[in-house]
């Protein structure tokens, strides 16, 4: 027992901490948008597929067989992978081609194998488990894996991430791999003693008879538990790290999460108590709903709080249904793959056909639809809540006063957006008043009767199991028109996002939107491109208008000050100037005759919209040049540009792409500035303060640190903006209108760790933990 504990913990360690390592790592090459950790866990959950499919089909071989096979496949592994799972250079993109195919490529060449054979584990060793010791049920077993995983999970971000660079963690990660390898090999070595195979297969053929297997109807039940929740906690991470940032501590606790709901389910039915977590269910729907009217107005405390809490809601349903549905351990690896299956379809449809399919981000509404039908599905096919009518009756109205009084407050504080959530709470009205009617049936029928795991054994769901007493068959309208409810808000928040935009595109790098606002008034009247909830540049459309400093480029703002205040621009000299992150092209608007302005823009979809939509290409006086990728990766590959100033813009929706600010980028760009050149970075941002960072690598690097912000004028367009400029110029640092506009950093505390490739941490930035 001992052995196969150890076996099936360590694979579950390694398993899950390779997935936020090797996705830090290659998070830098491919831009650090939140996509790159969706597109991994879409191909971690289909290699989990491809592992749990193998299981299944070595199962069936006979014992020797299965033992021989299993060897040939660890050792396969560790060949391919030794000595370390540091993906090579050589991968790195070089701007064109696809990048979800090229992620793909990357973790296939340097985690496939170690990965794959990591993922059969779970499965086989319980099922080999299970025909050694028929009298045991393995599932706990399981639960032990996802403590493993749990732990593996959370080690990463705490632990083994701040003490390690990312080499040193990947060749550590490749020798407990390869001691992984020794334990499963000794058990696959065991299951070719055909004496006790022999014995286990007799056993277990003798009770085959007596077992149903289950049924197609079920074993879809089981997929389509396993991609509901799925798809609600990879929606959920996306939609968190578009605008916060893609890191692994933003991947991580969502994760966690799902992985503790499989630990405390698949223990026992008394940790996923219905009377709770039904109720619960419902109010977490309703704050996810409330959450995306909010969009960018809420703060990133309370999208961490009601995501977080949301994500593990759901999976405890979903999983906790699985359980109360799982089979006879003879069919352990058919369930493992149904669940399996789910969760690979959940990643496809959030990794890869959502993107391709939708114009913007839907997968999270069809979810919240999706898993709401089918928990009504799950609570119809077994009514029981545990908890009988007065219980049920109170909570019940201790829900229905909770409603009326947020409703009240709603109504009082701010009654235009009433008229926004009167579908959901509709949705919740319907919910609490089917509770109260259910909470009648008291003692109606058998179904209260039904035990959970007793002494006796464990209660296993056969093929044609299906429980349902209710009397009152028109209350399930009432479930019913809270989906459709549901549906209708989900519907005016999409159409909310969608309803004045021009153009919708979306690509690997995210959501972008142009609208038109403000058209009452001619002189206001402005064309705004959107990332995501946050506006990228705008441009007044009235003609005198056009070429205005506005946004978060004003004349007075930090890039400003450096684009007009130069010493070169002062003598009515050309600047060559270097742009990360395109925008709409405001910035445009600082071209003079002799000017060269080379624009760096990862999103192939930017340029089009901004020659298409805007008219600062046409209008610049500047020779313009777009080159197509991550400007980081370009820069380096370049040779030195001698640019006098560099501007760093290039930031997803509100997110930070934190490759461009370790201390290697500032290496890059360095390299790229003349000796009295200005960097300049755009700092402006809800969540995080990253002015510690910036002062620190101006004293690492021996450049002085100016930080200017400027204050929102609405008649200009000016929006209030914070940026950093780190130069050696002298004469451009005594310019007396420039120390006027320097804010007060002598307080700012760089007492952090300096942010590199191997490190970084977002956490320590973040305004509210700072009291900001």
């Amino acid at each position: 027992m001992l052995l196969f504990a150890l076996t099936i913990f360590l694979s579950a360690f390694l398993l899950f901490q390779v997935q936020p390592l090797i996705g830090k790592i290659i998070l830098p090459w491919f831009g650090g948008t939140p996509a790159v950790w969706t597109t991994c866990m879409l191909f971690f959950q289909v290699l989990l597929l491809a592992g749990y499919a193998y299981a299944h089909a070595v199962i069936a071989l006979p014992a020797r067989r299965q033992g021989l096979v299993h060897l040939a496949v660890l050792a396969a592994a560790v060949l391919a992978s030794a000595p370390t799972i540091f993906p090579p250079e050589g991968y790195k993109p070089e701007g064109d081609g696809v990048p979800l195919l090229q992620i793909l490529l990357v973790l296939t060449v340097s985690v496939g194998l170690p990965y794959f054979a990591l993922s059969t584990t779970g499965s086989l060793v319980q099922a080999w488990f299970s025909r050694l010791h028929p009298s045991r049920s393995p599932y706990p077993l399981y639960a032990l894996s996802n403590i493993g995983s749990l732990l593996g999970l959370l080690t990463f971000p705490f632990l083994v991430e701040p003490r390690l660079g990312s080499a040193t963690q990947a060749s550590v990660w490749f020798f407990g791999f390869a001691a992984f390898c020794v334990l499963c090999g000794t058990i696959a070595v065991q299951t070719t003693r055909a004496g006790a195979a022999g014995r286990a297969a007799a056993g277990q053929a003798t009770d085959a008879s007596a077992v149903p297997a289950p049924t197609w109807g079920l074993r879809a039940v089981w997929v389509a538990l396993g991609a509901c929740a799925s798809i609600m906690l990879l929606a959920m991470t996306n939609q968190m790290a578009i605008d916060v940032a893609s890191v692994p501590f933003l991947w991580v606790i969502p994760l966690a999460l799902y992985l503790l709901s499989f630990i405390l389910c698949f223990s026992s039915e008394r940790w996923y108590p219905r009377v709770l977590f039904y109720p619960l269910f419902v109010g977490a729907t309703a704050g996810v709903v409330g959450l995306m009217l909010a969009g960018a107005d809420a703060g990133i405390e309370q999208q961490a709080l009601v995501y977080c809490a949301a994500i593990f809601i759901y999976a405890m349903v979903c999983h906790g249904e699985l359980y109360r549905l799982r089979p006879h351990p003879r069919h352990l690896t058919a369930f493992y793959l149904a669940l399996s299956v789910g969760g690979a379809l959940g990643g496809v449809f959030v990794g890869a056909i959502a993107p391709l399919v939708f114009s913007a981000y839907y997968e999270l509404h069809i979810g919240l639809v999706a898993t709401s039908l089918l928990v009504l599905h799950a609570f119809r096919r077994d009514q029981r809540l545990e908890l009988r009518g007065r219980p049920v009756a109170a909570i019940v109205l201790a829900g229905a006063a909770a409603v009326a009084y947020a409703l009240w407050r709603i109504q009082t504080e701010s009654p235009d957006s009433f008229r926004y959530i009167a579908p959901l709470a509709g949705a919740l009205l319907c919910m609490l008043l089917f509770g109260f009617l259910w909470s009648l049936r008291v003692g109606t029928g058998p179904s209260d009767q039904v035990p959970q795991d007793s002494p006796a054994g464990p209660r296993w769901v056969d093929g044609g199991a299906r429980i349902n007493y209710g009397r009152a068959r028109l209350a399930w309208l009432l479930p019913l028109a809270a989906i459709v409810l549901l549906g209708v808000n989900l519907g005016i928040e999409a159409r909310y996002r969608t309803s004045e935009a021009l153009t919708i595109e979306r690509g690997f790098f995210g959501v972008l939107r142009v609208a038109d606002r403000y058209t009452h008034d001619p002189l206001q009247a402005r064309r705004i491109l959107f990332h995501g909830a946050i506006n990228h540049g705008f441009q007044y459309r009235a003609p005198e208008r056009q070429m205005w400093h506005n946004s978060y480029f004003a004349e007075e703002s930090g890039i400003g000050t450096a684009l007009t205040r130069h010493p070169k621009r002062k003598l009515g000299e050309p600047l060559k100037i270097g742009l990360l992150g395109l925008g709409s092209g405001t910035l445009l608007t600082y071209g003079r005759p002799g000017d060269s302005i080379r624009i760096y823009e990862i999103d192939p979809e930017v340029e089009p919209l901004s020659r298409k939509y805007f008219t600062y290409f046409d209008r610049t006086e500047a020779k313009t040049e777009v080159v197509l990728g991550d400007g980081r990766l370009s820069l380096e590959r370049e040779p030195d540009q001698a640019y006098d100033v560099l501007i760093l813009d290039a930031f997803s929706s509100d997110a930070i792409p934190m490759h461009l600010l370790t201390r290697e980028a500032f290496v890059t760009y360095f390299r790229h500035l003349r000796p009295d050149g200005i960097l300049a970075a755009n700092m402006s941002n809800r969540h995080v303060d990253i002015r510690p960072v910036l002062k620190q690598f101006a004293q690492h690097f021996g450049w002085s640190f100016v930080w200017i912000e400027n204050h929102s004028d609405d008649p200009r367009g000016v929006y209030a903006a914070d940026w950093g400029l780190l130069t050696r110029n002298q004469a451009f640092l005594d310019d007396p209108l420039v120390k006027a506009r320097q804010g007060d950093t002598s307080g700012v505390s760089t007492d952090l760790r300096m942010w590199t490739d191997d490190y970084s941490n977002l956490f320590a930035v973040l305004k509210w933990v700072q009291g900001g």
